[in-house]
């Protein structure tokens, strides 16, 4: 049976999505600083950085990383997603490439970013990815995850069609503990694991309270690891 959606997703990524991308960074909408402030605390930008920014989109953390001094390169397979990109920041580098087979040369990089990109990723394209990123960091280089967390019960609903609608490019949806398997399968160490709750304010204090002991409430799964690393995992509850 049809459920009713009143939020609809999008079924692909094409222009009025990137603009929409575009227009949340610009504006700085509750949704954007929630996700910048988090990945800024993952990826730790410093000047000389370089970062690599996989699944850049219309380049917005591309840019926000640029910022702090940082050498980013943004890199997406999409067309209109690098165009839409250079429109906006043209003193920046963007790259159209597979995340799978990235067009680096080895230990091109410091960190790498990936900010809401995995769950757009089957587990065949995700682990090429991670062999890549193996190749491209340095030893010691961090690689850091933002996605969703199926667990939470927006993203329960979504999954029902029930008042939020099901996006479909979300073919790798994956919890913190899987997420940290396959790295591990893939020769990262994880040293950072916590998580953020929504930008909705009631649900935001109940996630605060709520989160510190269950998985089922935290809205935003953030992850960080090593490509080779000798420092013991930090988790964050």
């Amino acid at each position: 049976m049809r459920r009713l959606a009143f939020r609809t997703s999008p079924s692909e990524y094409d222009d009025a999505f990137m603009e929409t991308m575009a227009s949340q960074y610009l504006e700085r909408t509750a949704w954007t600083q929630l996700r910048l402030g988090a990945l800024h605390e993952l990826v730790e930008p410093a000047a000389g950085d370089r970062i690599v920014d996989l699944g850049c989109a219309a380049g917005a953390l591309t840019h926000f990383l640029s910022g702090f001094g940082a050498a980013v390169v943004g890199v997406d397979s999409q067309e209109r997603a690098i165009t839409k990109a250079r429109s906006l920041f043209p003193e920046l580098e963007f790259r159209q490439a597979d995340v799978a087979e990235l067009p680096f040369a080895e230990d091109s990089f410091d960190k790498a970013v990936a900010g809401d990109l995995v769950e757009h990723l089957g587990e065949e394209t995700f682990r090429a990815m991670l062999g890549e990123l193996q190749r491209v960091l340095v030893p010691g280089g961090s690689l850091s995850i933002y996605t969703p967390n199926p667990l939470h019960p927006i993203e329960r609903l979504k999954a029902r069609n029930l008042v939020l609608a099901q996006n479909p490019t979300h073919i790798g949806l994956r919890t913190s503990a899987e997420l940290a398997e396959i790295l591990r399968d893939c020769g990262f160490v994880v040293d950072r694991d916590s998580w953020r709750a929504s930008f909705f304010p009631v649900l935001r204090r109940v996630e605060g309270v709520l989160g510190r002991h269950s998985h089922t409430f935290r809205y935003r799964v953030c992850l960080r690891a090593r490509a080779v690393s000798t420092v013991a995992p930090v988790t964050e509850g």
